[in-house]
């Protein structure tokens, strides 16, 4: 499944007339009330509710987050670093209003050796995590065949490789066992290096399906 990122309020009303059925809220760049955003949504449509730190306070991230799982979110993302009062406090509201928690882990630089990465799942699953996502900046052929080898690990995960040498990820992800893959509202609009547009993913699935 596709997940298209969406950062501005904007954006929501083509995704969906577009037939997207799941899509990532960035919070921390909407910067709208959730109320009003999931106003605007379909009711058959899956969402995971983020909000990275820094453009709030860790307070507000948290309200944030509760009110989307309150209003119906599907998902909701939270970094293995984050503080555990946050954690405990998104898990114990995760789990009342039946939301999965995605433990993320991302790394803008490199890409850990395998024995690192290994360990960074195991450290999002303790950390509460139903779903594990590792994203991590690819420089090399071994970085994109250490991400891919996360697949043989037991637990709904999404691993990806970020920027360029790492877009083949991001087609093989669904193909591996990935929960969704991750994809844009178009050229201009990624969230992480290295995002195709969802049409694009459309039209490469639709390609590799018809083989």
């Amino acid at each position: 499944m596709i997940c298209v990122s969406i950062s501005h309020m904007a954006q929501i009303s083509d995704v969906l007339r577009s037939g997207a059925r799941m899509i990532e809220l960035r919070l921390d760049l909407i910067r709208d009330d959730p109320r009003e955003i999931y106003a605007k949504l379909d009711g058959d449509v899956r969402t995971i509710a983020t909000c990275r730190p820094g453009g709030v306070t860790e307070e507000e991230r948290v309200n944030l987050l509760k009110t989307s799982m309150e209003l119906g979110a599907s998902f909701i993302d939270i970094e293995i670093e984050s503080p555990e009062g946050t954690m405990k406090a998104l898990r114990d509201h995760a789990h009342q209003c039946q939301t999965e928690l995605i433990v993320s882990y991302h790394n803008f630089e490199v890409t850990p050796v395998r024995e690192a990465l290994v360990d960074i799942f195991k450290s999002c699953v303790n950390r509460g995590g139903s779903v594990v996502k590792i994203a991590t900046r690819v420089n090399s052929l071994e970085d994109t065949l250490n991400l891919i080898s996360l697949y043989d690990l037991p637990g709904k995960k999404v691993v990806i490789g970020m920027g360029s040498m790492g877009r083949i990820t991001r087609v093989l992800a669904p193909y591996l066992g990935a929960e969704f893959t991750f994809a844009s509202t178009g050229g201009g609009d990624e969230t992480a290096p290295g995002q195709f547009t969802s049409e694009q993913l459309k039209e490469i699935f639709k390609a590799i399906d018809e083989l």
